[in-house]
C-alpha cells in the first residue's frame, strides 16, 4: 500500500474494539495499522478487557474509559449474546448512560474526527452527539436458510415447521428495538435523533462488512448492504505469527506432523477464543471415543489443569503456530462459527462440522453448508451420536465433501478486508475534508 494522497494528518482517528474479545481487538488492530502505515494517526478507546495488550506493538495509546468490564460483566455479555439469559441485554441504562457520558468527554479531549468500532453500539450515541462519522467493522448479517439457531429454540417452537420460522425471522430481526428502546432513552437527554431499530444504533453511520458476496450470495437476497462496503475478511494470522520463539514453532510443528502422519483421517477441533468449557470439553470426549487422529487446540478455553485424560490419537494444544496451515492438514474441522474461524477453514479447502453459539455464527455456518462443504451441529441440544453419526457422514462422503470445499476455496478472494477497510476509512476522511472546505 502507498501513502495516501493529501491525507490530513491532522484527521485523528479513534479505534474502539471490544478488548475482551481476540477477533474484535485482532481486526481493530489490523486496520489501524494499515491506516498508520498510510500516514494516518490513531489512537484507541477502551472500557478494558484481557487482549488491550496487542495495542503495544502499534505505538498508540490506549485511553481507558469508564466503567470497565470486569470479569463477571464480560461474563454476563457472553452469557446473554449466546441467548442463555432471556428477554435481557447486556447493555443496561446505568452502563450506557455512564458510557456515553464519559466516552464523549474523552473523544472531546483527544480531538478524534471519526470512531471505528467494533461490536461497540453505544458509540453510536457518542459519536452522533459531537457529529462525528461512527464506522462500523462488522461482520454484518444476511438472511437464515436452513434452521432457526438453536438458542431461540425451546419445546414450544420446536413442534412449528422450519419454514414457517424462517420466514418470521427474517422478517423480525431487521426491525428488532430490543437494545435501541434503551439507547433511545439515553440519546433522549442529549436531545439527538432516535434510532429507529436496533440495526440502526449497531451499524452506526457506516457499516464495512468483512464478508466477501462469493462466499454468501449462495442464496437469493442474502446482500443486506451496498457492494462496496463488503471489504472482505480480516484474517488475524498476521497479528500471531511472531509470537512463538524459533524454536518453540519448530518442535510444536513436528509434534504435529508426526501426530498426523499416523494412518487414519484426522480432525481437527477448534472454538477460538470464544468456546464454552463445558461443550469443548464435551466434544473433546467424544472424540476421545473414535479412532481418528484429532489435535485439539484449546486456546483460553481450559486452563491446563482442566484438562482431561484422553488416548493417544489426541493431541491437546494451547495454542499452535498457524491455525491457517493446520486446518490444511487435516481432514475435517470441527469448529465454532466465528467469522475467522470460518473464512480459515474455508481457504483452506477443507470440510468442516460447526456449533454456532451466536447468531452471527450459525449465519456464517449456513454458507458453507449452502456450498456443500459441512454440517451444522446443534450445541444446546448436543447428543454424543448426532457428532459421531455427522463424522461418519463426511467421511463416508469424502470425495464430494472435500471436492465442493475446494472449489469453494478457489472462489475466495484474496483476503485484504484490513487494506480495504482503511481505503473506506480514507475516503469518508476525505469526504469530511471536503465538507469542511466547502463550508470554510
Amino acid at each position: 500500500m502507498n501513502k495516501a494522497d493529501n491525507l490530513d494528518e491532522k484527521l485523528l482517528v479513534g479505534f474502539f474494539p471490544l478488548f475482551f474479545n481476540l477477533a474484535e481487538t485482532g481486526r481493530a488492530i489490523l486496520v489501524a495499522r494499515r491506516y498508520m502505515e498510510l500516514g494516518g494517526r490513531a489512537i484507541f478507546f477502551s472500557h478494558g478487557g484481557r487482549y488491550e495488550y496487542l495495542v503495544k506493538d502499534l505505538g498508540c495509546d490506549i485511553i481507558r474509559i469508564n466503567p470497565l468490564y470486569t470479569e463477571e460483566s464480560v461474563s454476563r455479555f457472553e452469557s446473554i449474546s449466546r441467548g442463555e439469559q432471556k428477554g435481557r441485554t447486556p447493555y443496561t441504562k446505568t452502563f450506557l448512560r455512564e458510557a456515553v457520558k464519559n466516552e464523549i468527554a474523552a473523544f472531546k479531549k483527544t480531538g478524534v474526527k471519526m470512531i471505528v468500532s467494533f461490536a461497540n453500539p453505544q458509540c453510536s450515541i457518542s459519536a452522533r452527539v459531537l457529529k462525528i462519522p461512527h464506522v462500523v467493522v462488522t461482520p454484518g448479517l444476511g438472511l437464515f436458510q436452513f434452521s432457526i439457531p438453536d438458542y431461540l429454540e425451546n419445546t414450544v417452537t420446536r413442534l412449528f415447521p422450519q419454514k414457517i420460522k424462517l420466514v418470521f425471522l427474517n422478517w423480525y430481526l431487521p426491525r428488532t428495538k430490543f437494545i435501541c428502546n434503551k439507547f433511545n432513552k439515553v440519546a433522549k437527554e442529549y436531545n439527538i435523533k432516535p434510532f429507529k431499530t436496533d440495526w440502526d444504533a449497531i451499524f452506526g453511520d457506516v457499516a464495512l462488512i468483512t464478508n466477501f458476496l462469493e462466499f454468501i450470495n449462495i442464496f437469493p437476497n442474502q446482500q443486506q448492504f451496498p457492494s462496496k462496503n463488503y471489504i472482505g475478511i480480516i484474517i488475524l494470522e498476521e497479528l500471531f505469527a511472531d509470537t512463538f520463539p524459533a524454536q518453540q514453532v519448530k518442535q510444536v510443528n513436528m509434534e504435529i506432523k508426526k501426530h498426523l502422519e499416523k494412518p487414519g483421517k484426522s480432525i481437527l477441533l477448534s472454538m477460538g477464543s470464544s468456546g464454552e468449557k463445558t461443550f469443548f470439553l464435551r466434544i473433546l470426549q467424544t472424540l476421545n471415543k473414535t479412532p481418528y487422529n484429532v489435535i485439539a487446540v484449546y486456546t483460553n478455553i481450559l486452563k491446563e489443569n482442566e484438562l482431561p485424560k484422553l488416548n493417544n490419537n489426541i493431541l491437546v494444544k494451547k495454542f499452535v503456530p498457524s491455525i491457517r496451515e493446520l486446518h490444511k492438514m487435516v481432514d475435517l474441522a470441527i469448529i465454532h462459527g466465528g467469522q475467522g474461524t470460518v473464512y480459515t477453514a474455508a481457504y483452506a479447502g477443507k470440510p468442516i462440522i460447526g456449533f454456532p453459539m451466536f447468531l452471527e455464527q450459525n449465519l456464517n455456518l449456513e454458507k458453507m453448508v449452502g456450498h456443500g462443504a459441512g454440517l451444522i451441529l446443534s450445541k444446546k441440544y448436543f447428543k454424543e451420536k448426532d457428532l459421531l453419526n455427522a463424522i461418519e457422514k463426511i467421511f463416508n462422503n469424502y470425495d464430494t465433501y472435500l471436492h465442493n470445499a475446494q472449489v469453494l476455496s478457489q472462489k475466495l478472494p484474496t483476503p485484504n478486508g484490513d487494506k480495504n477497510a482503511t481505503q473506506r476509512l480514507i475516503e469518508i476522511i476525505k469526504s469530511i475534508e471536503e465538507k469542511n472546505n466547502i463550508k470554510k
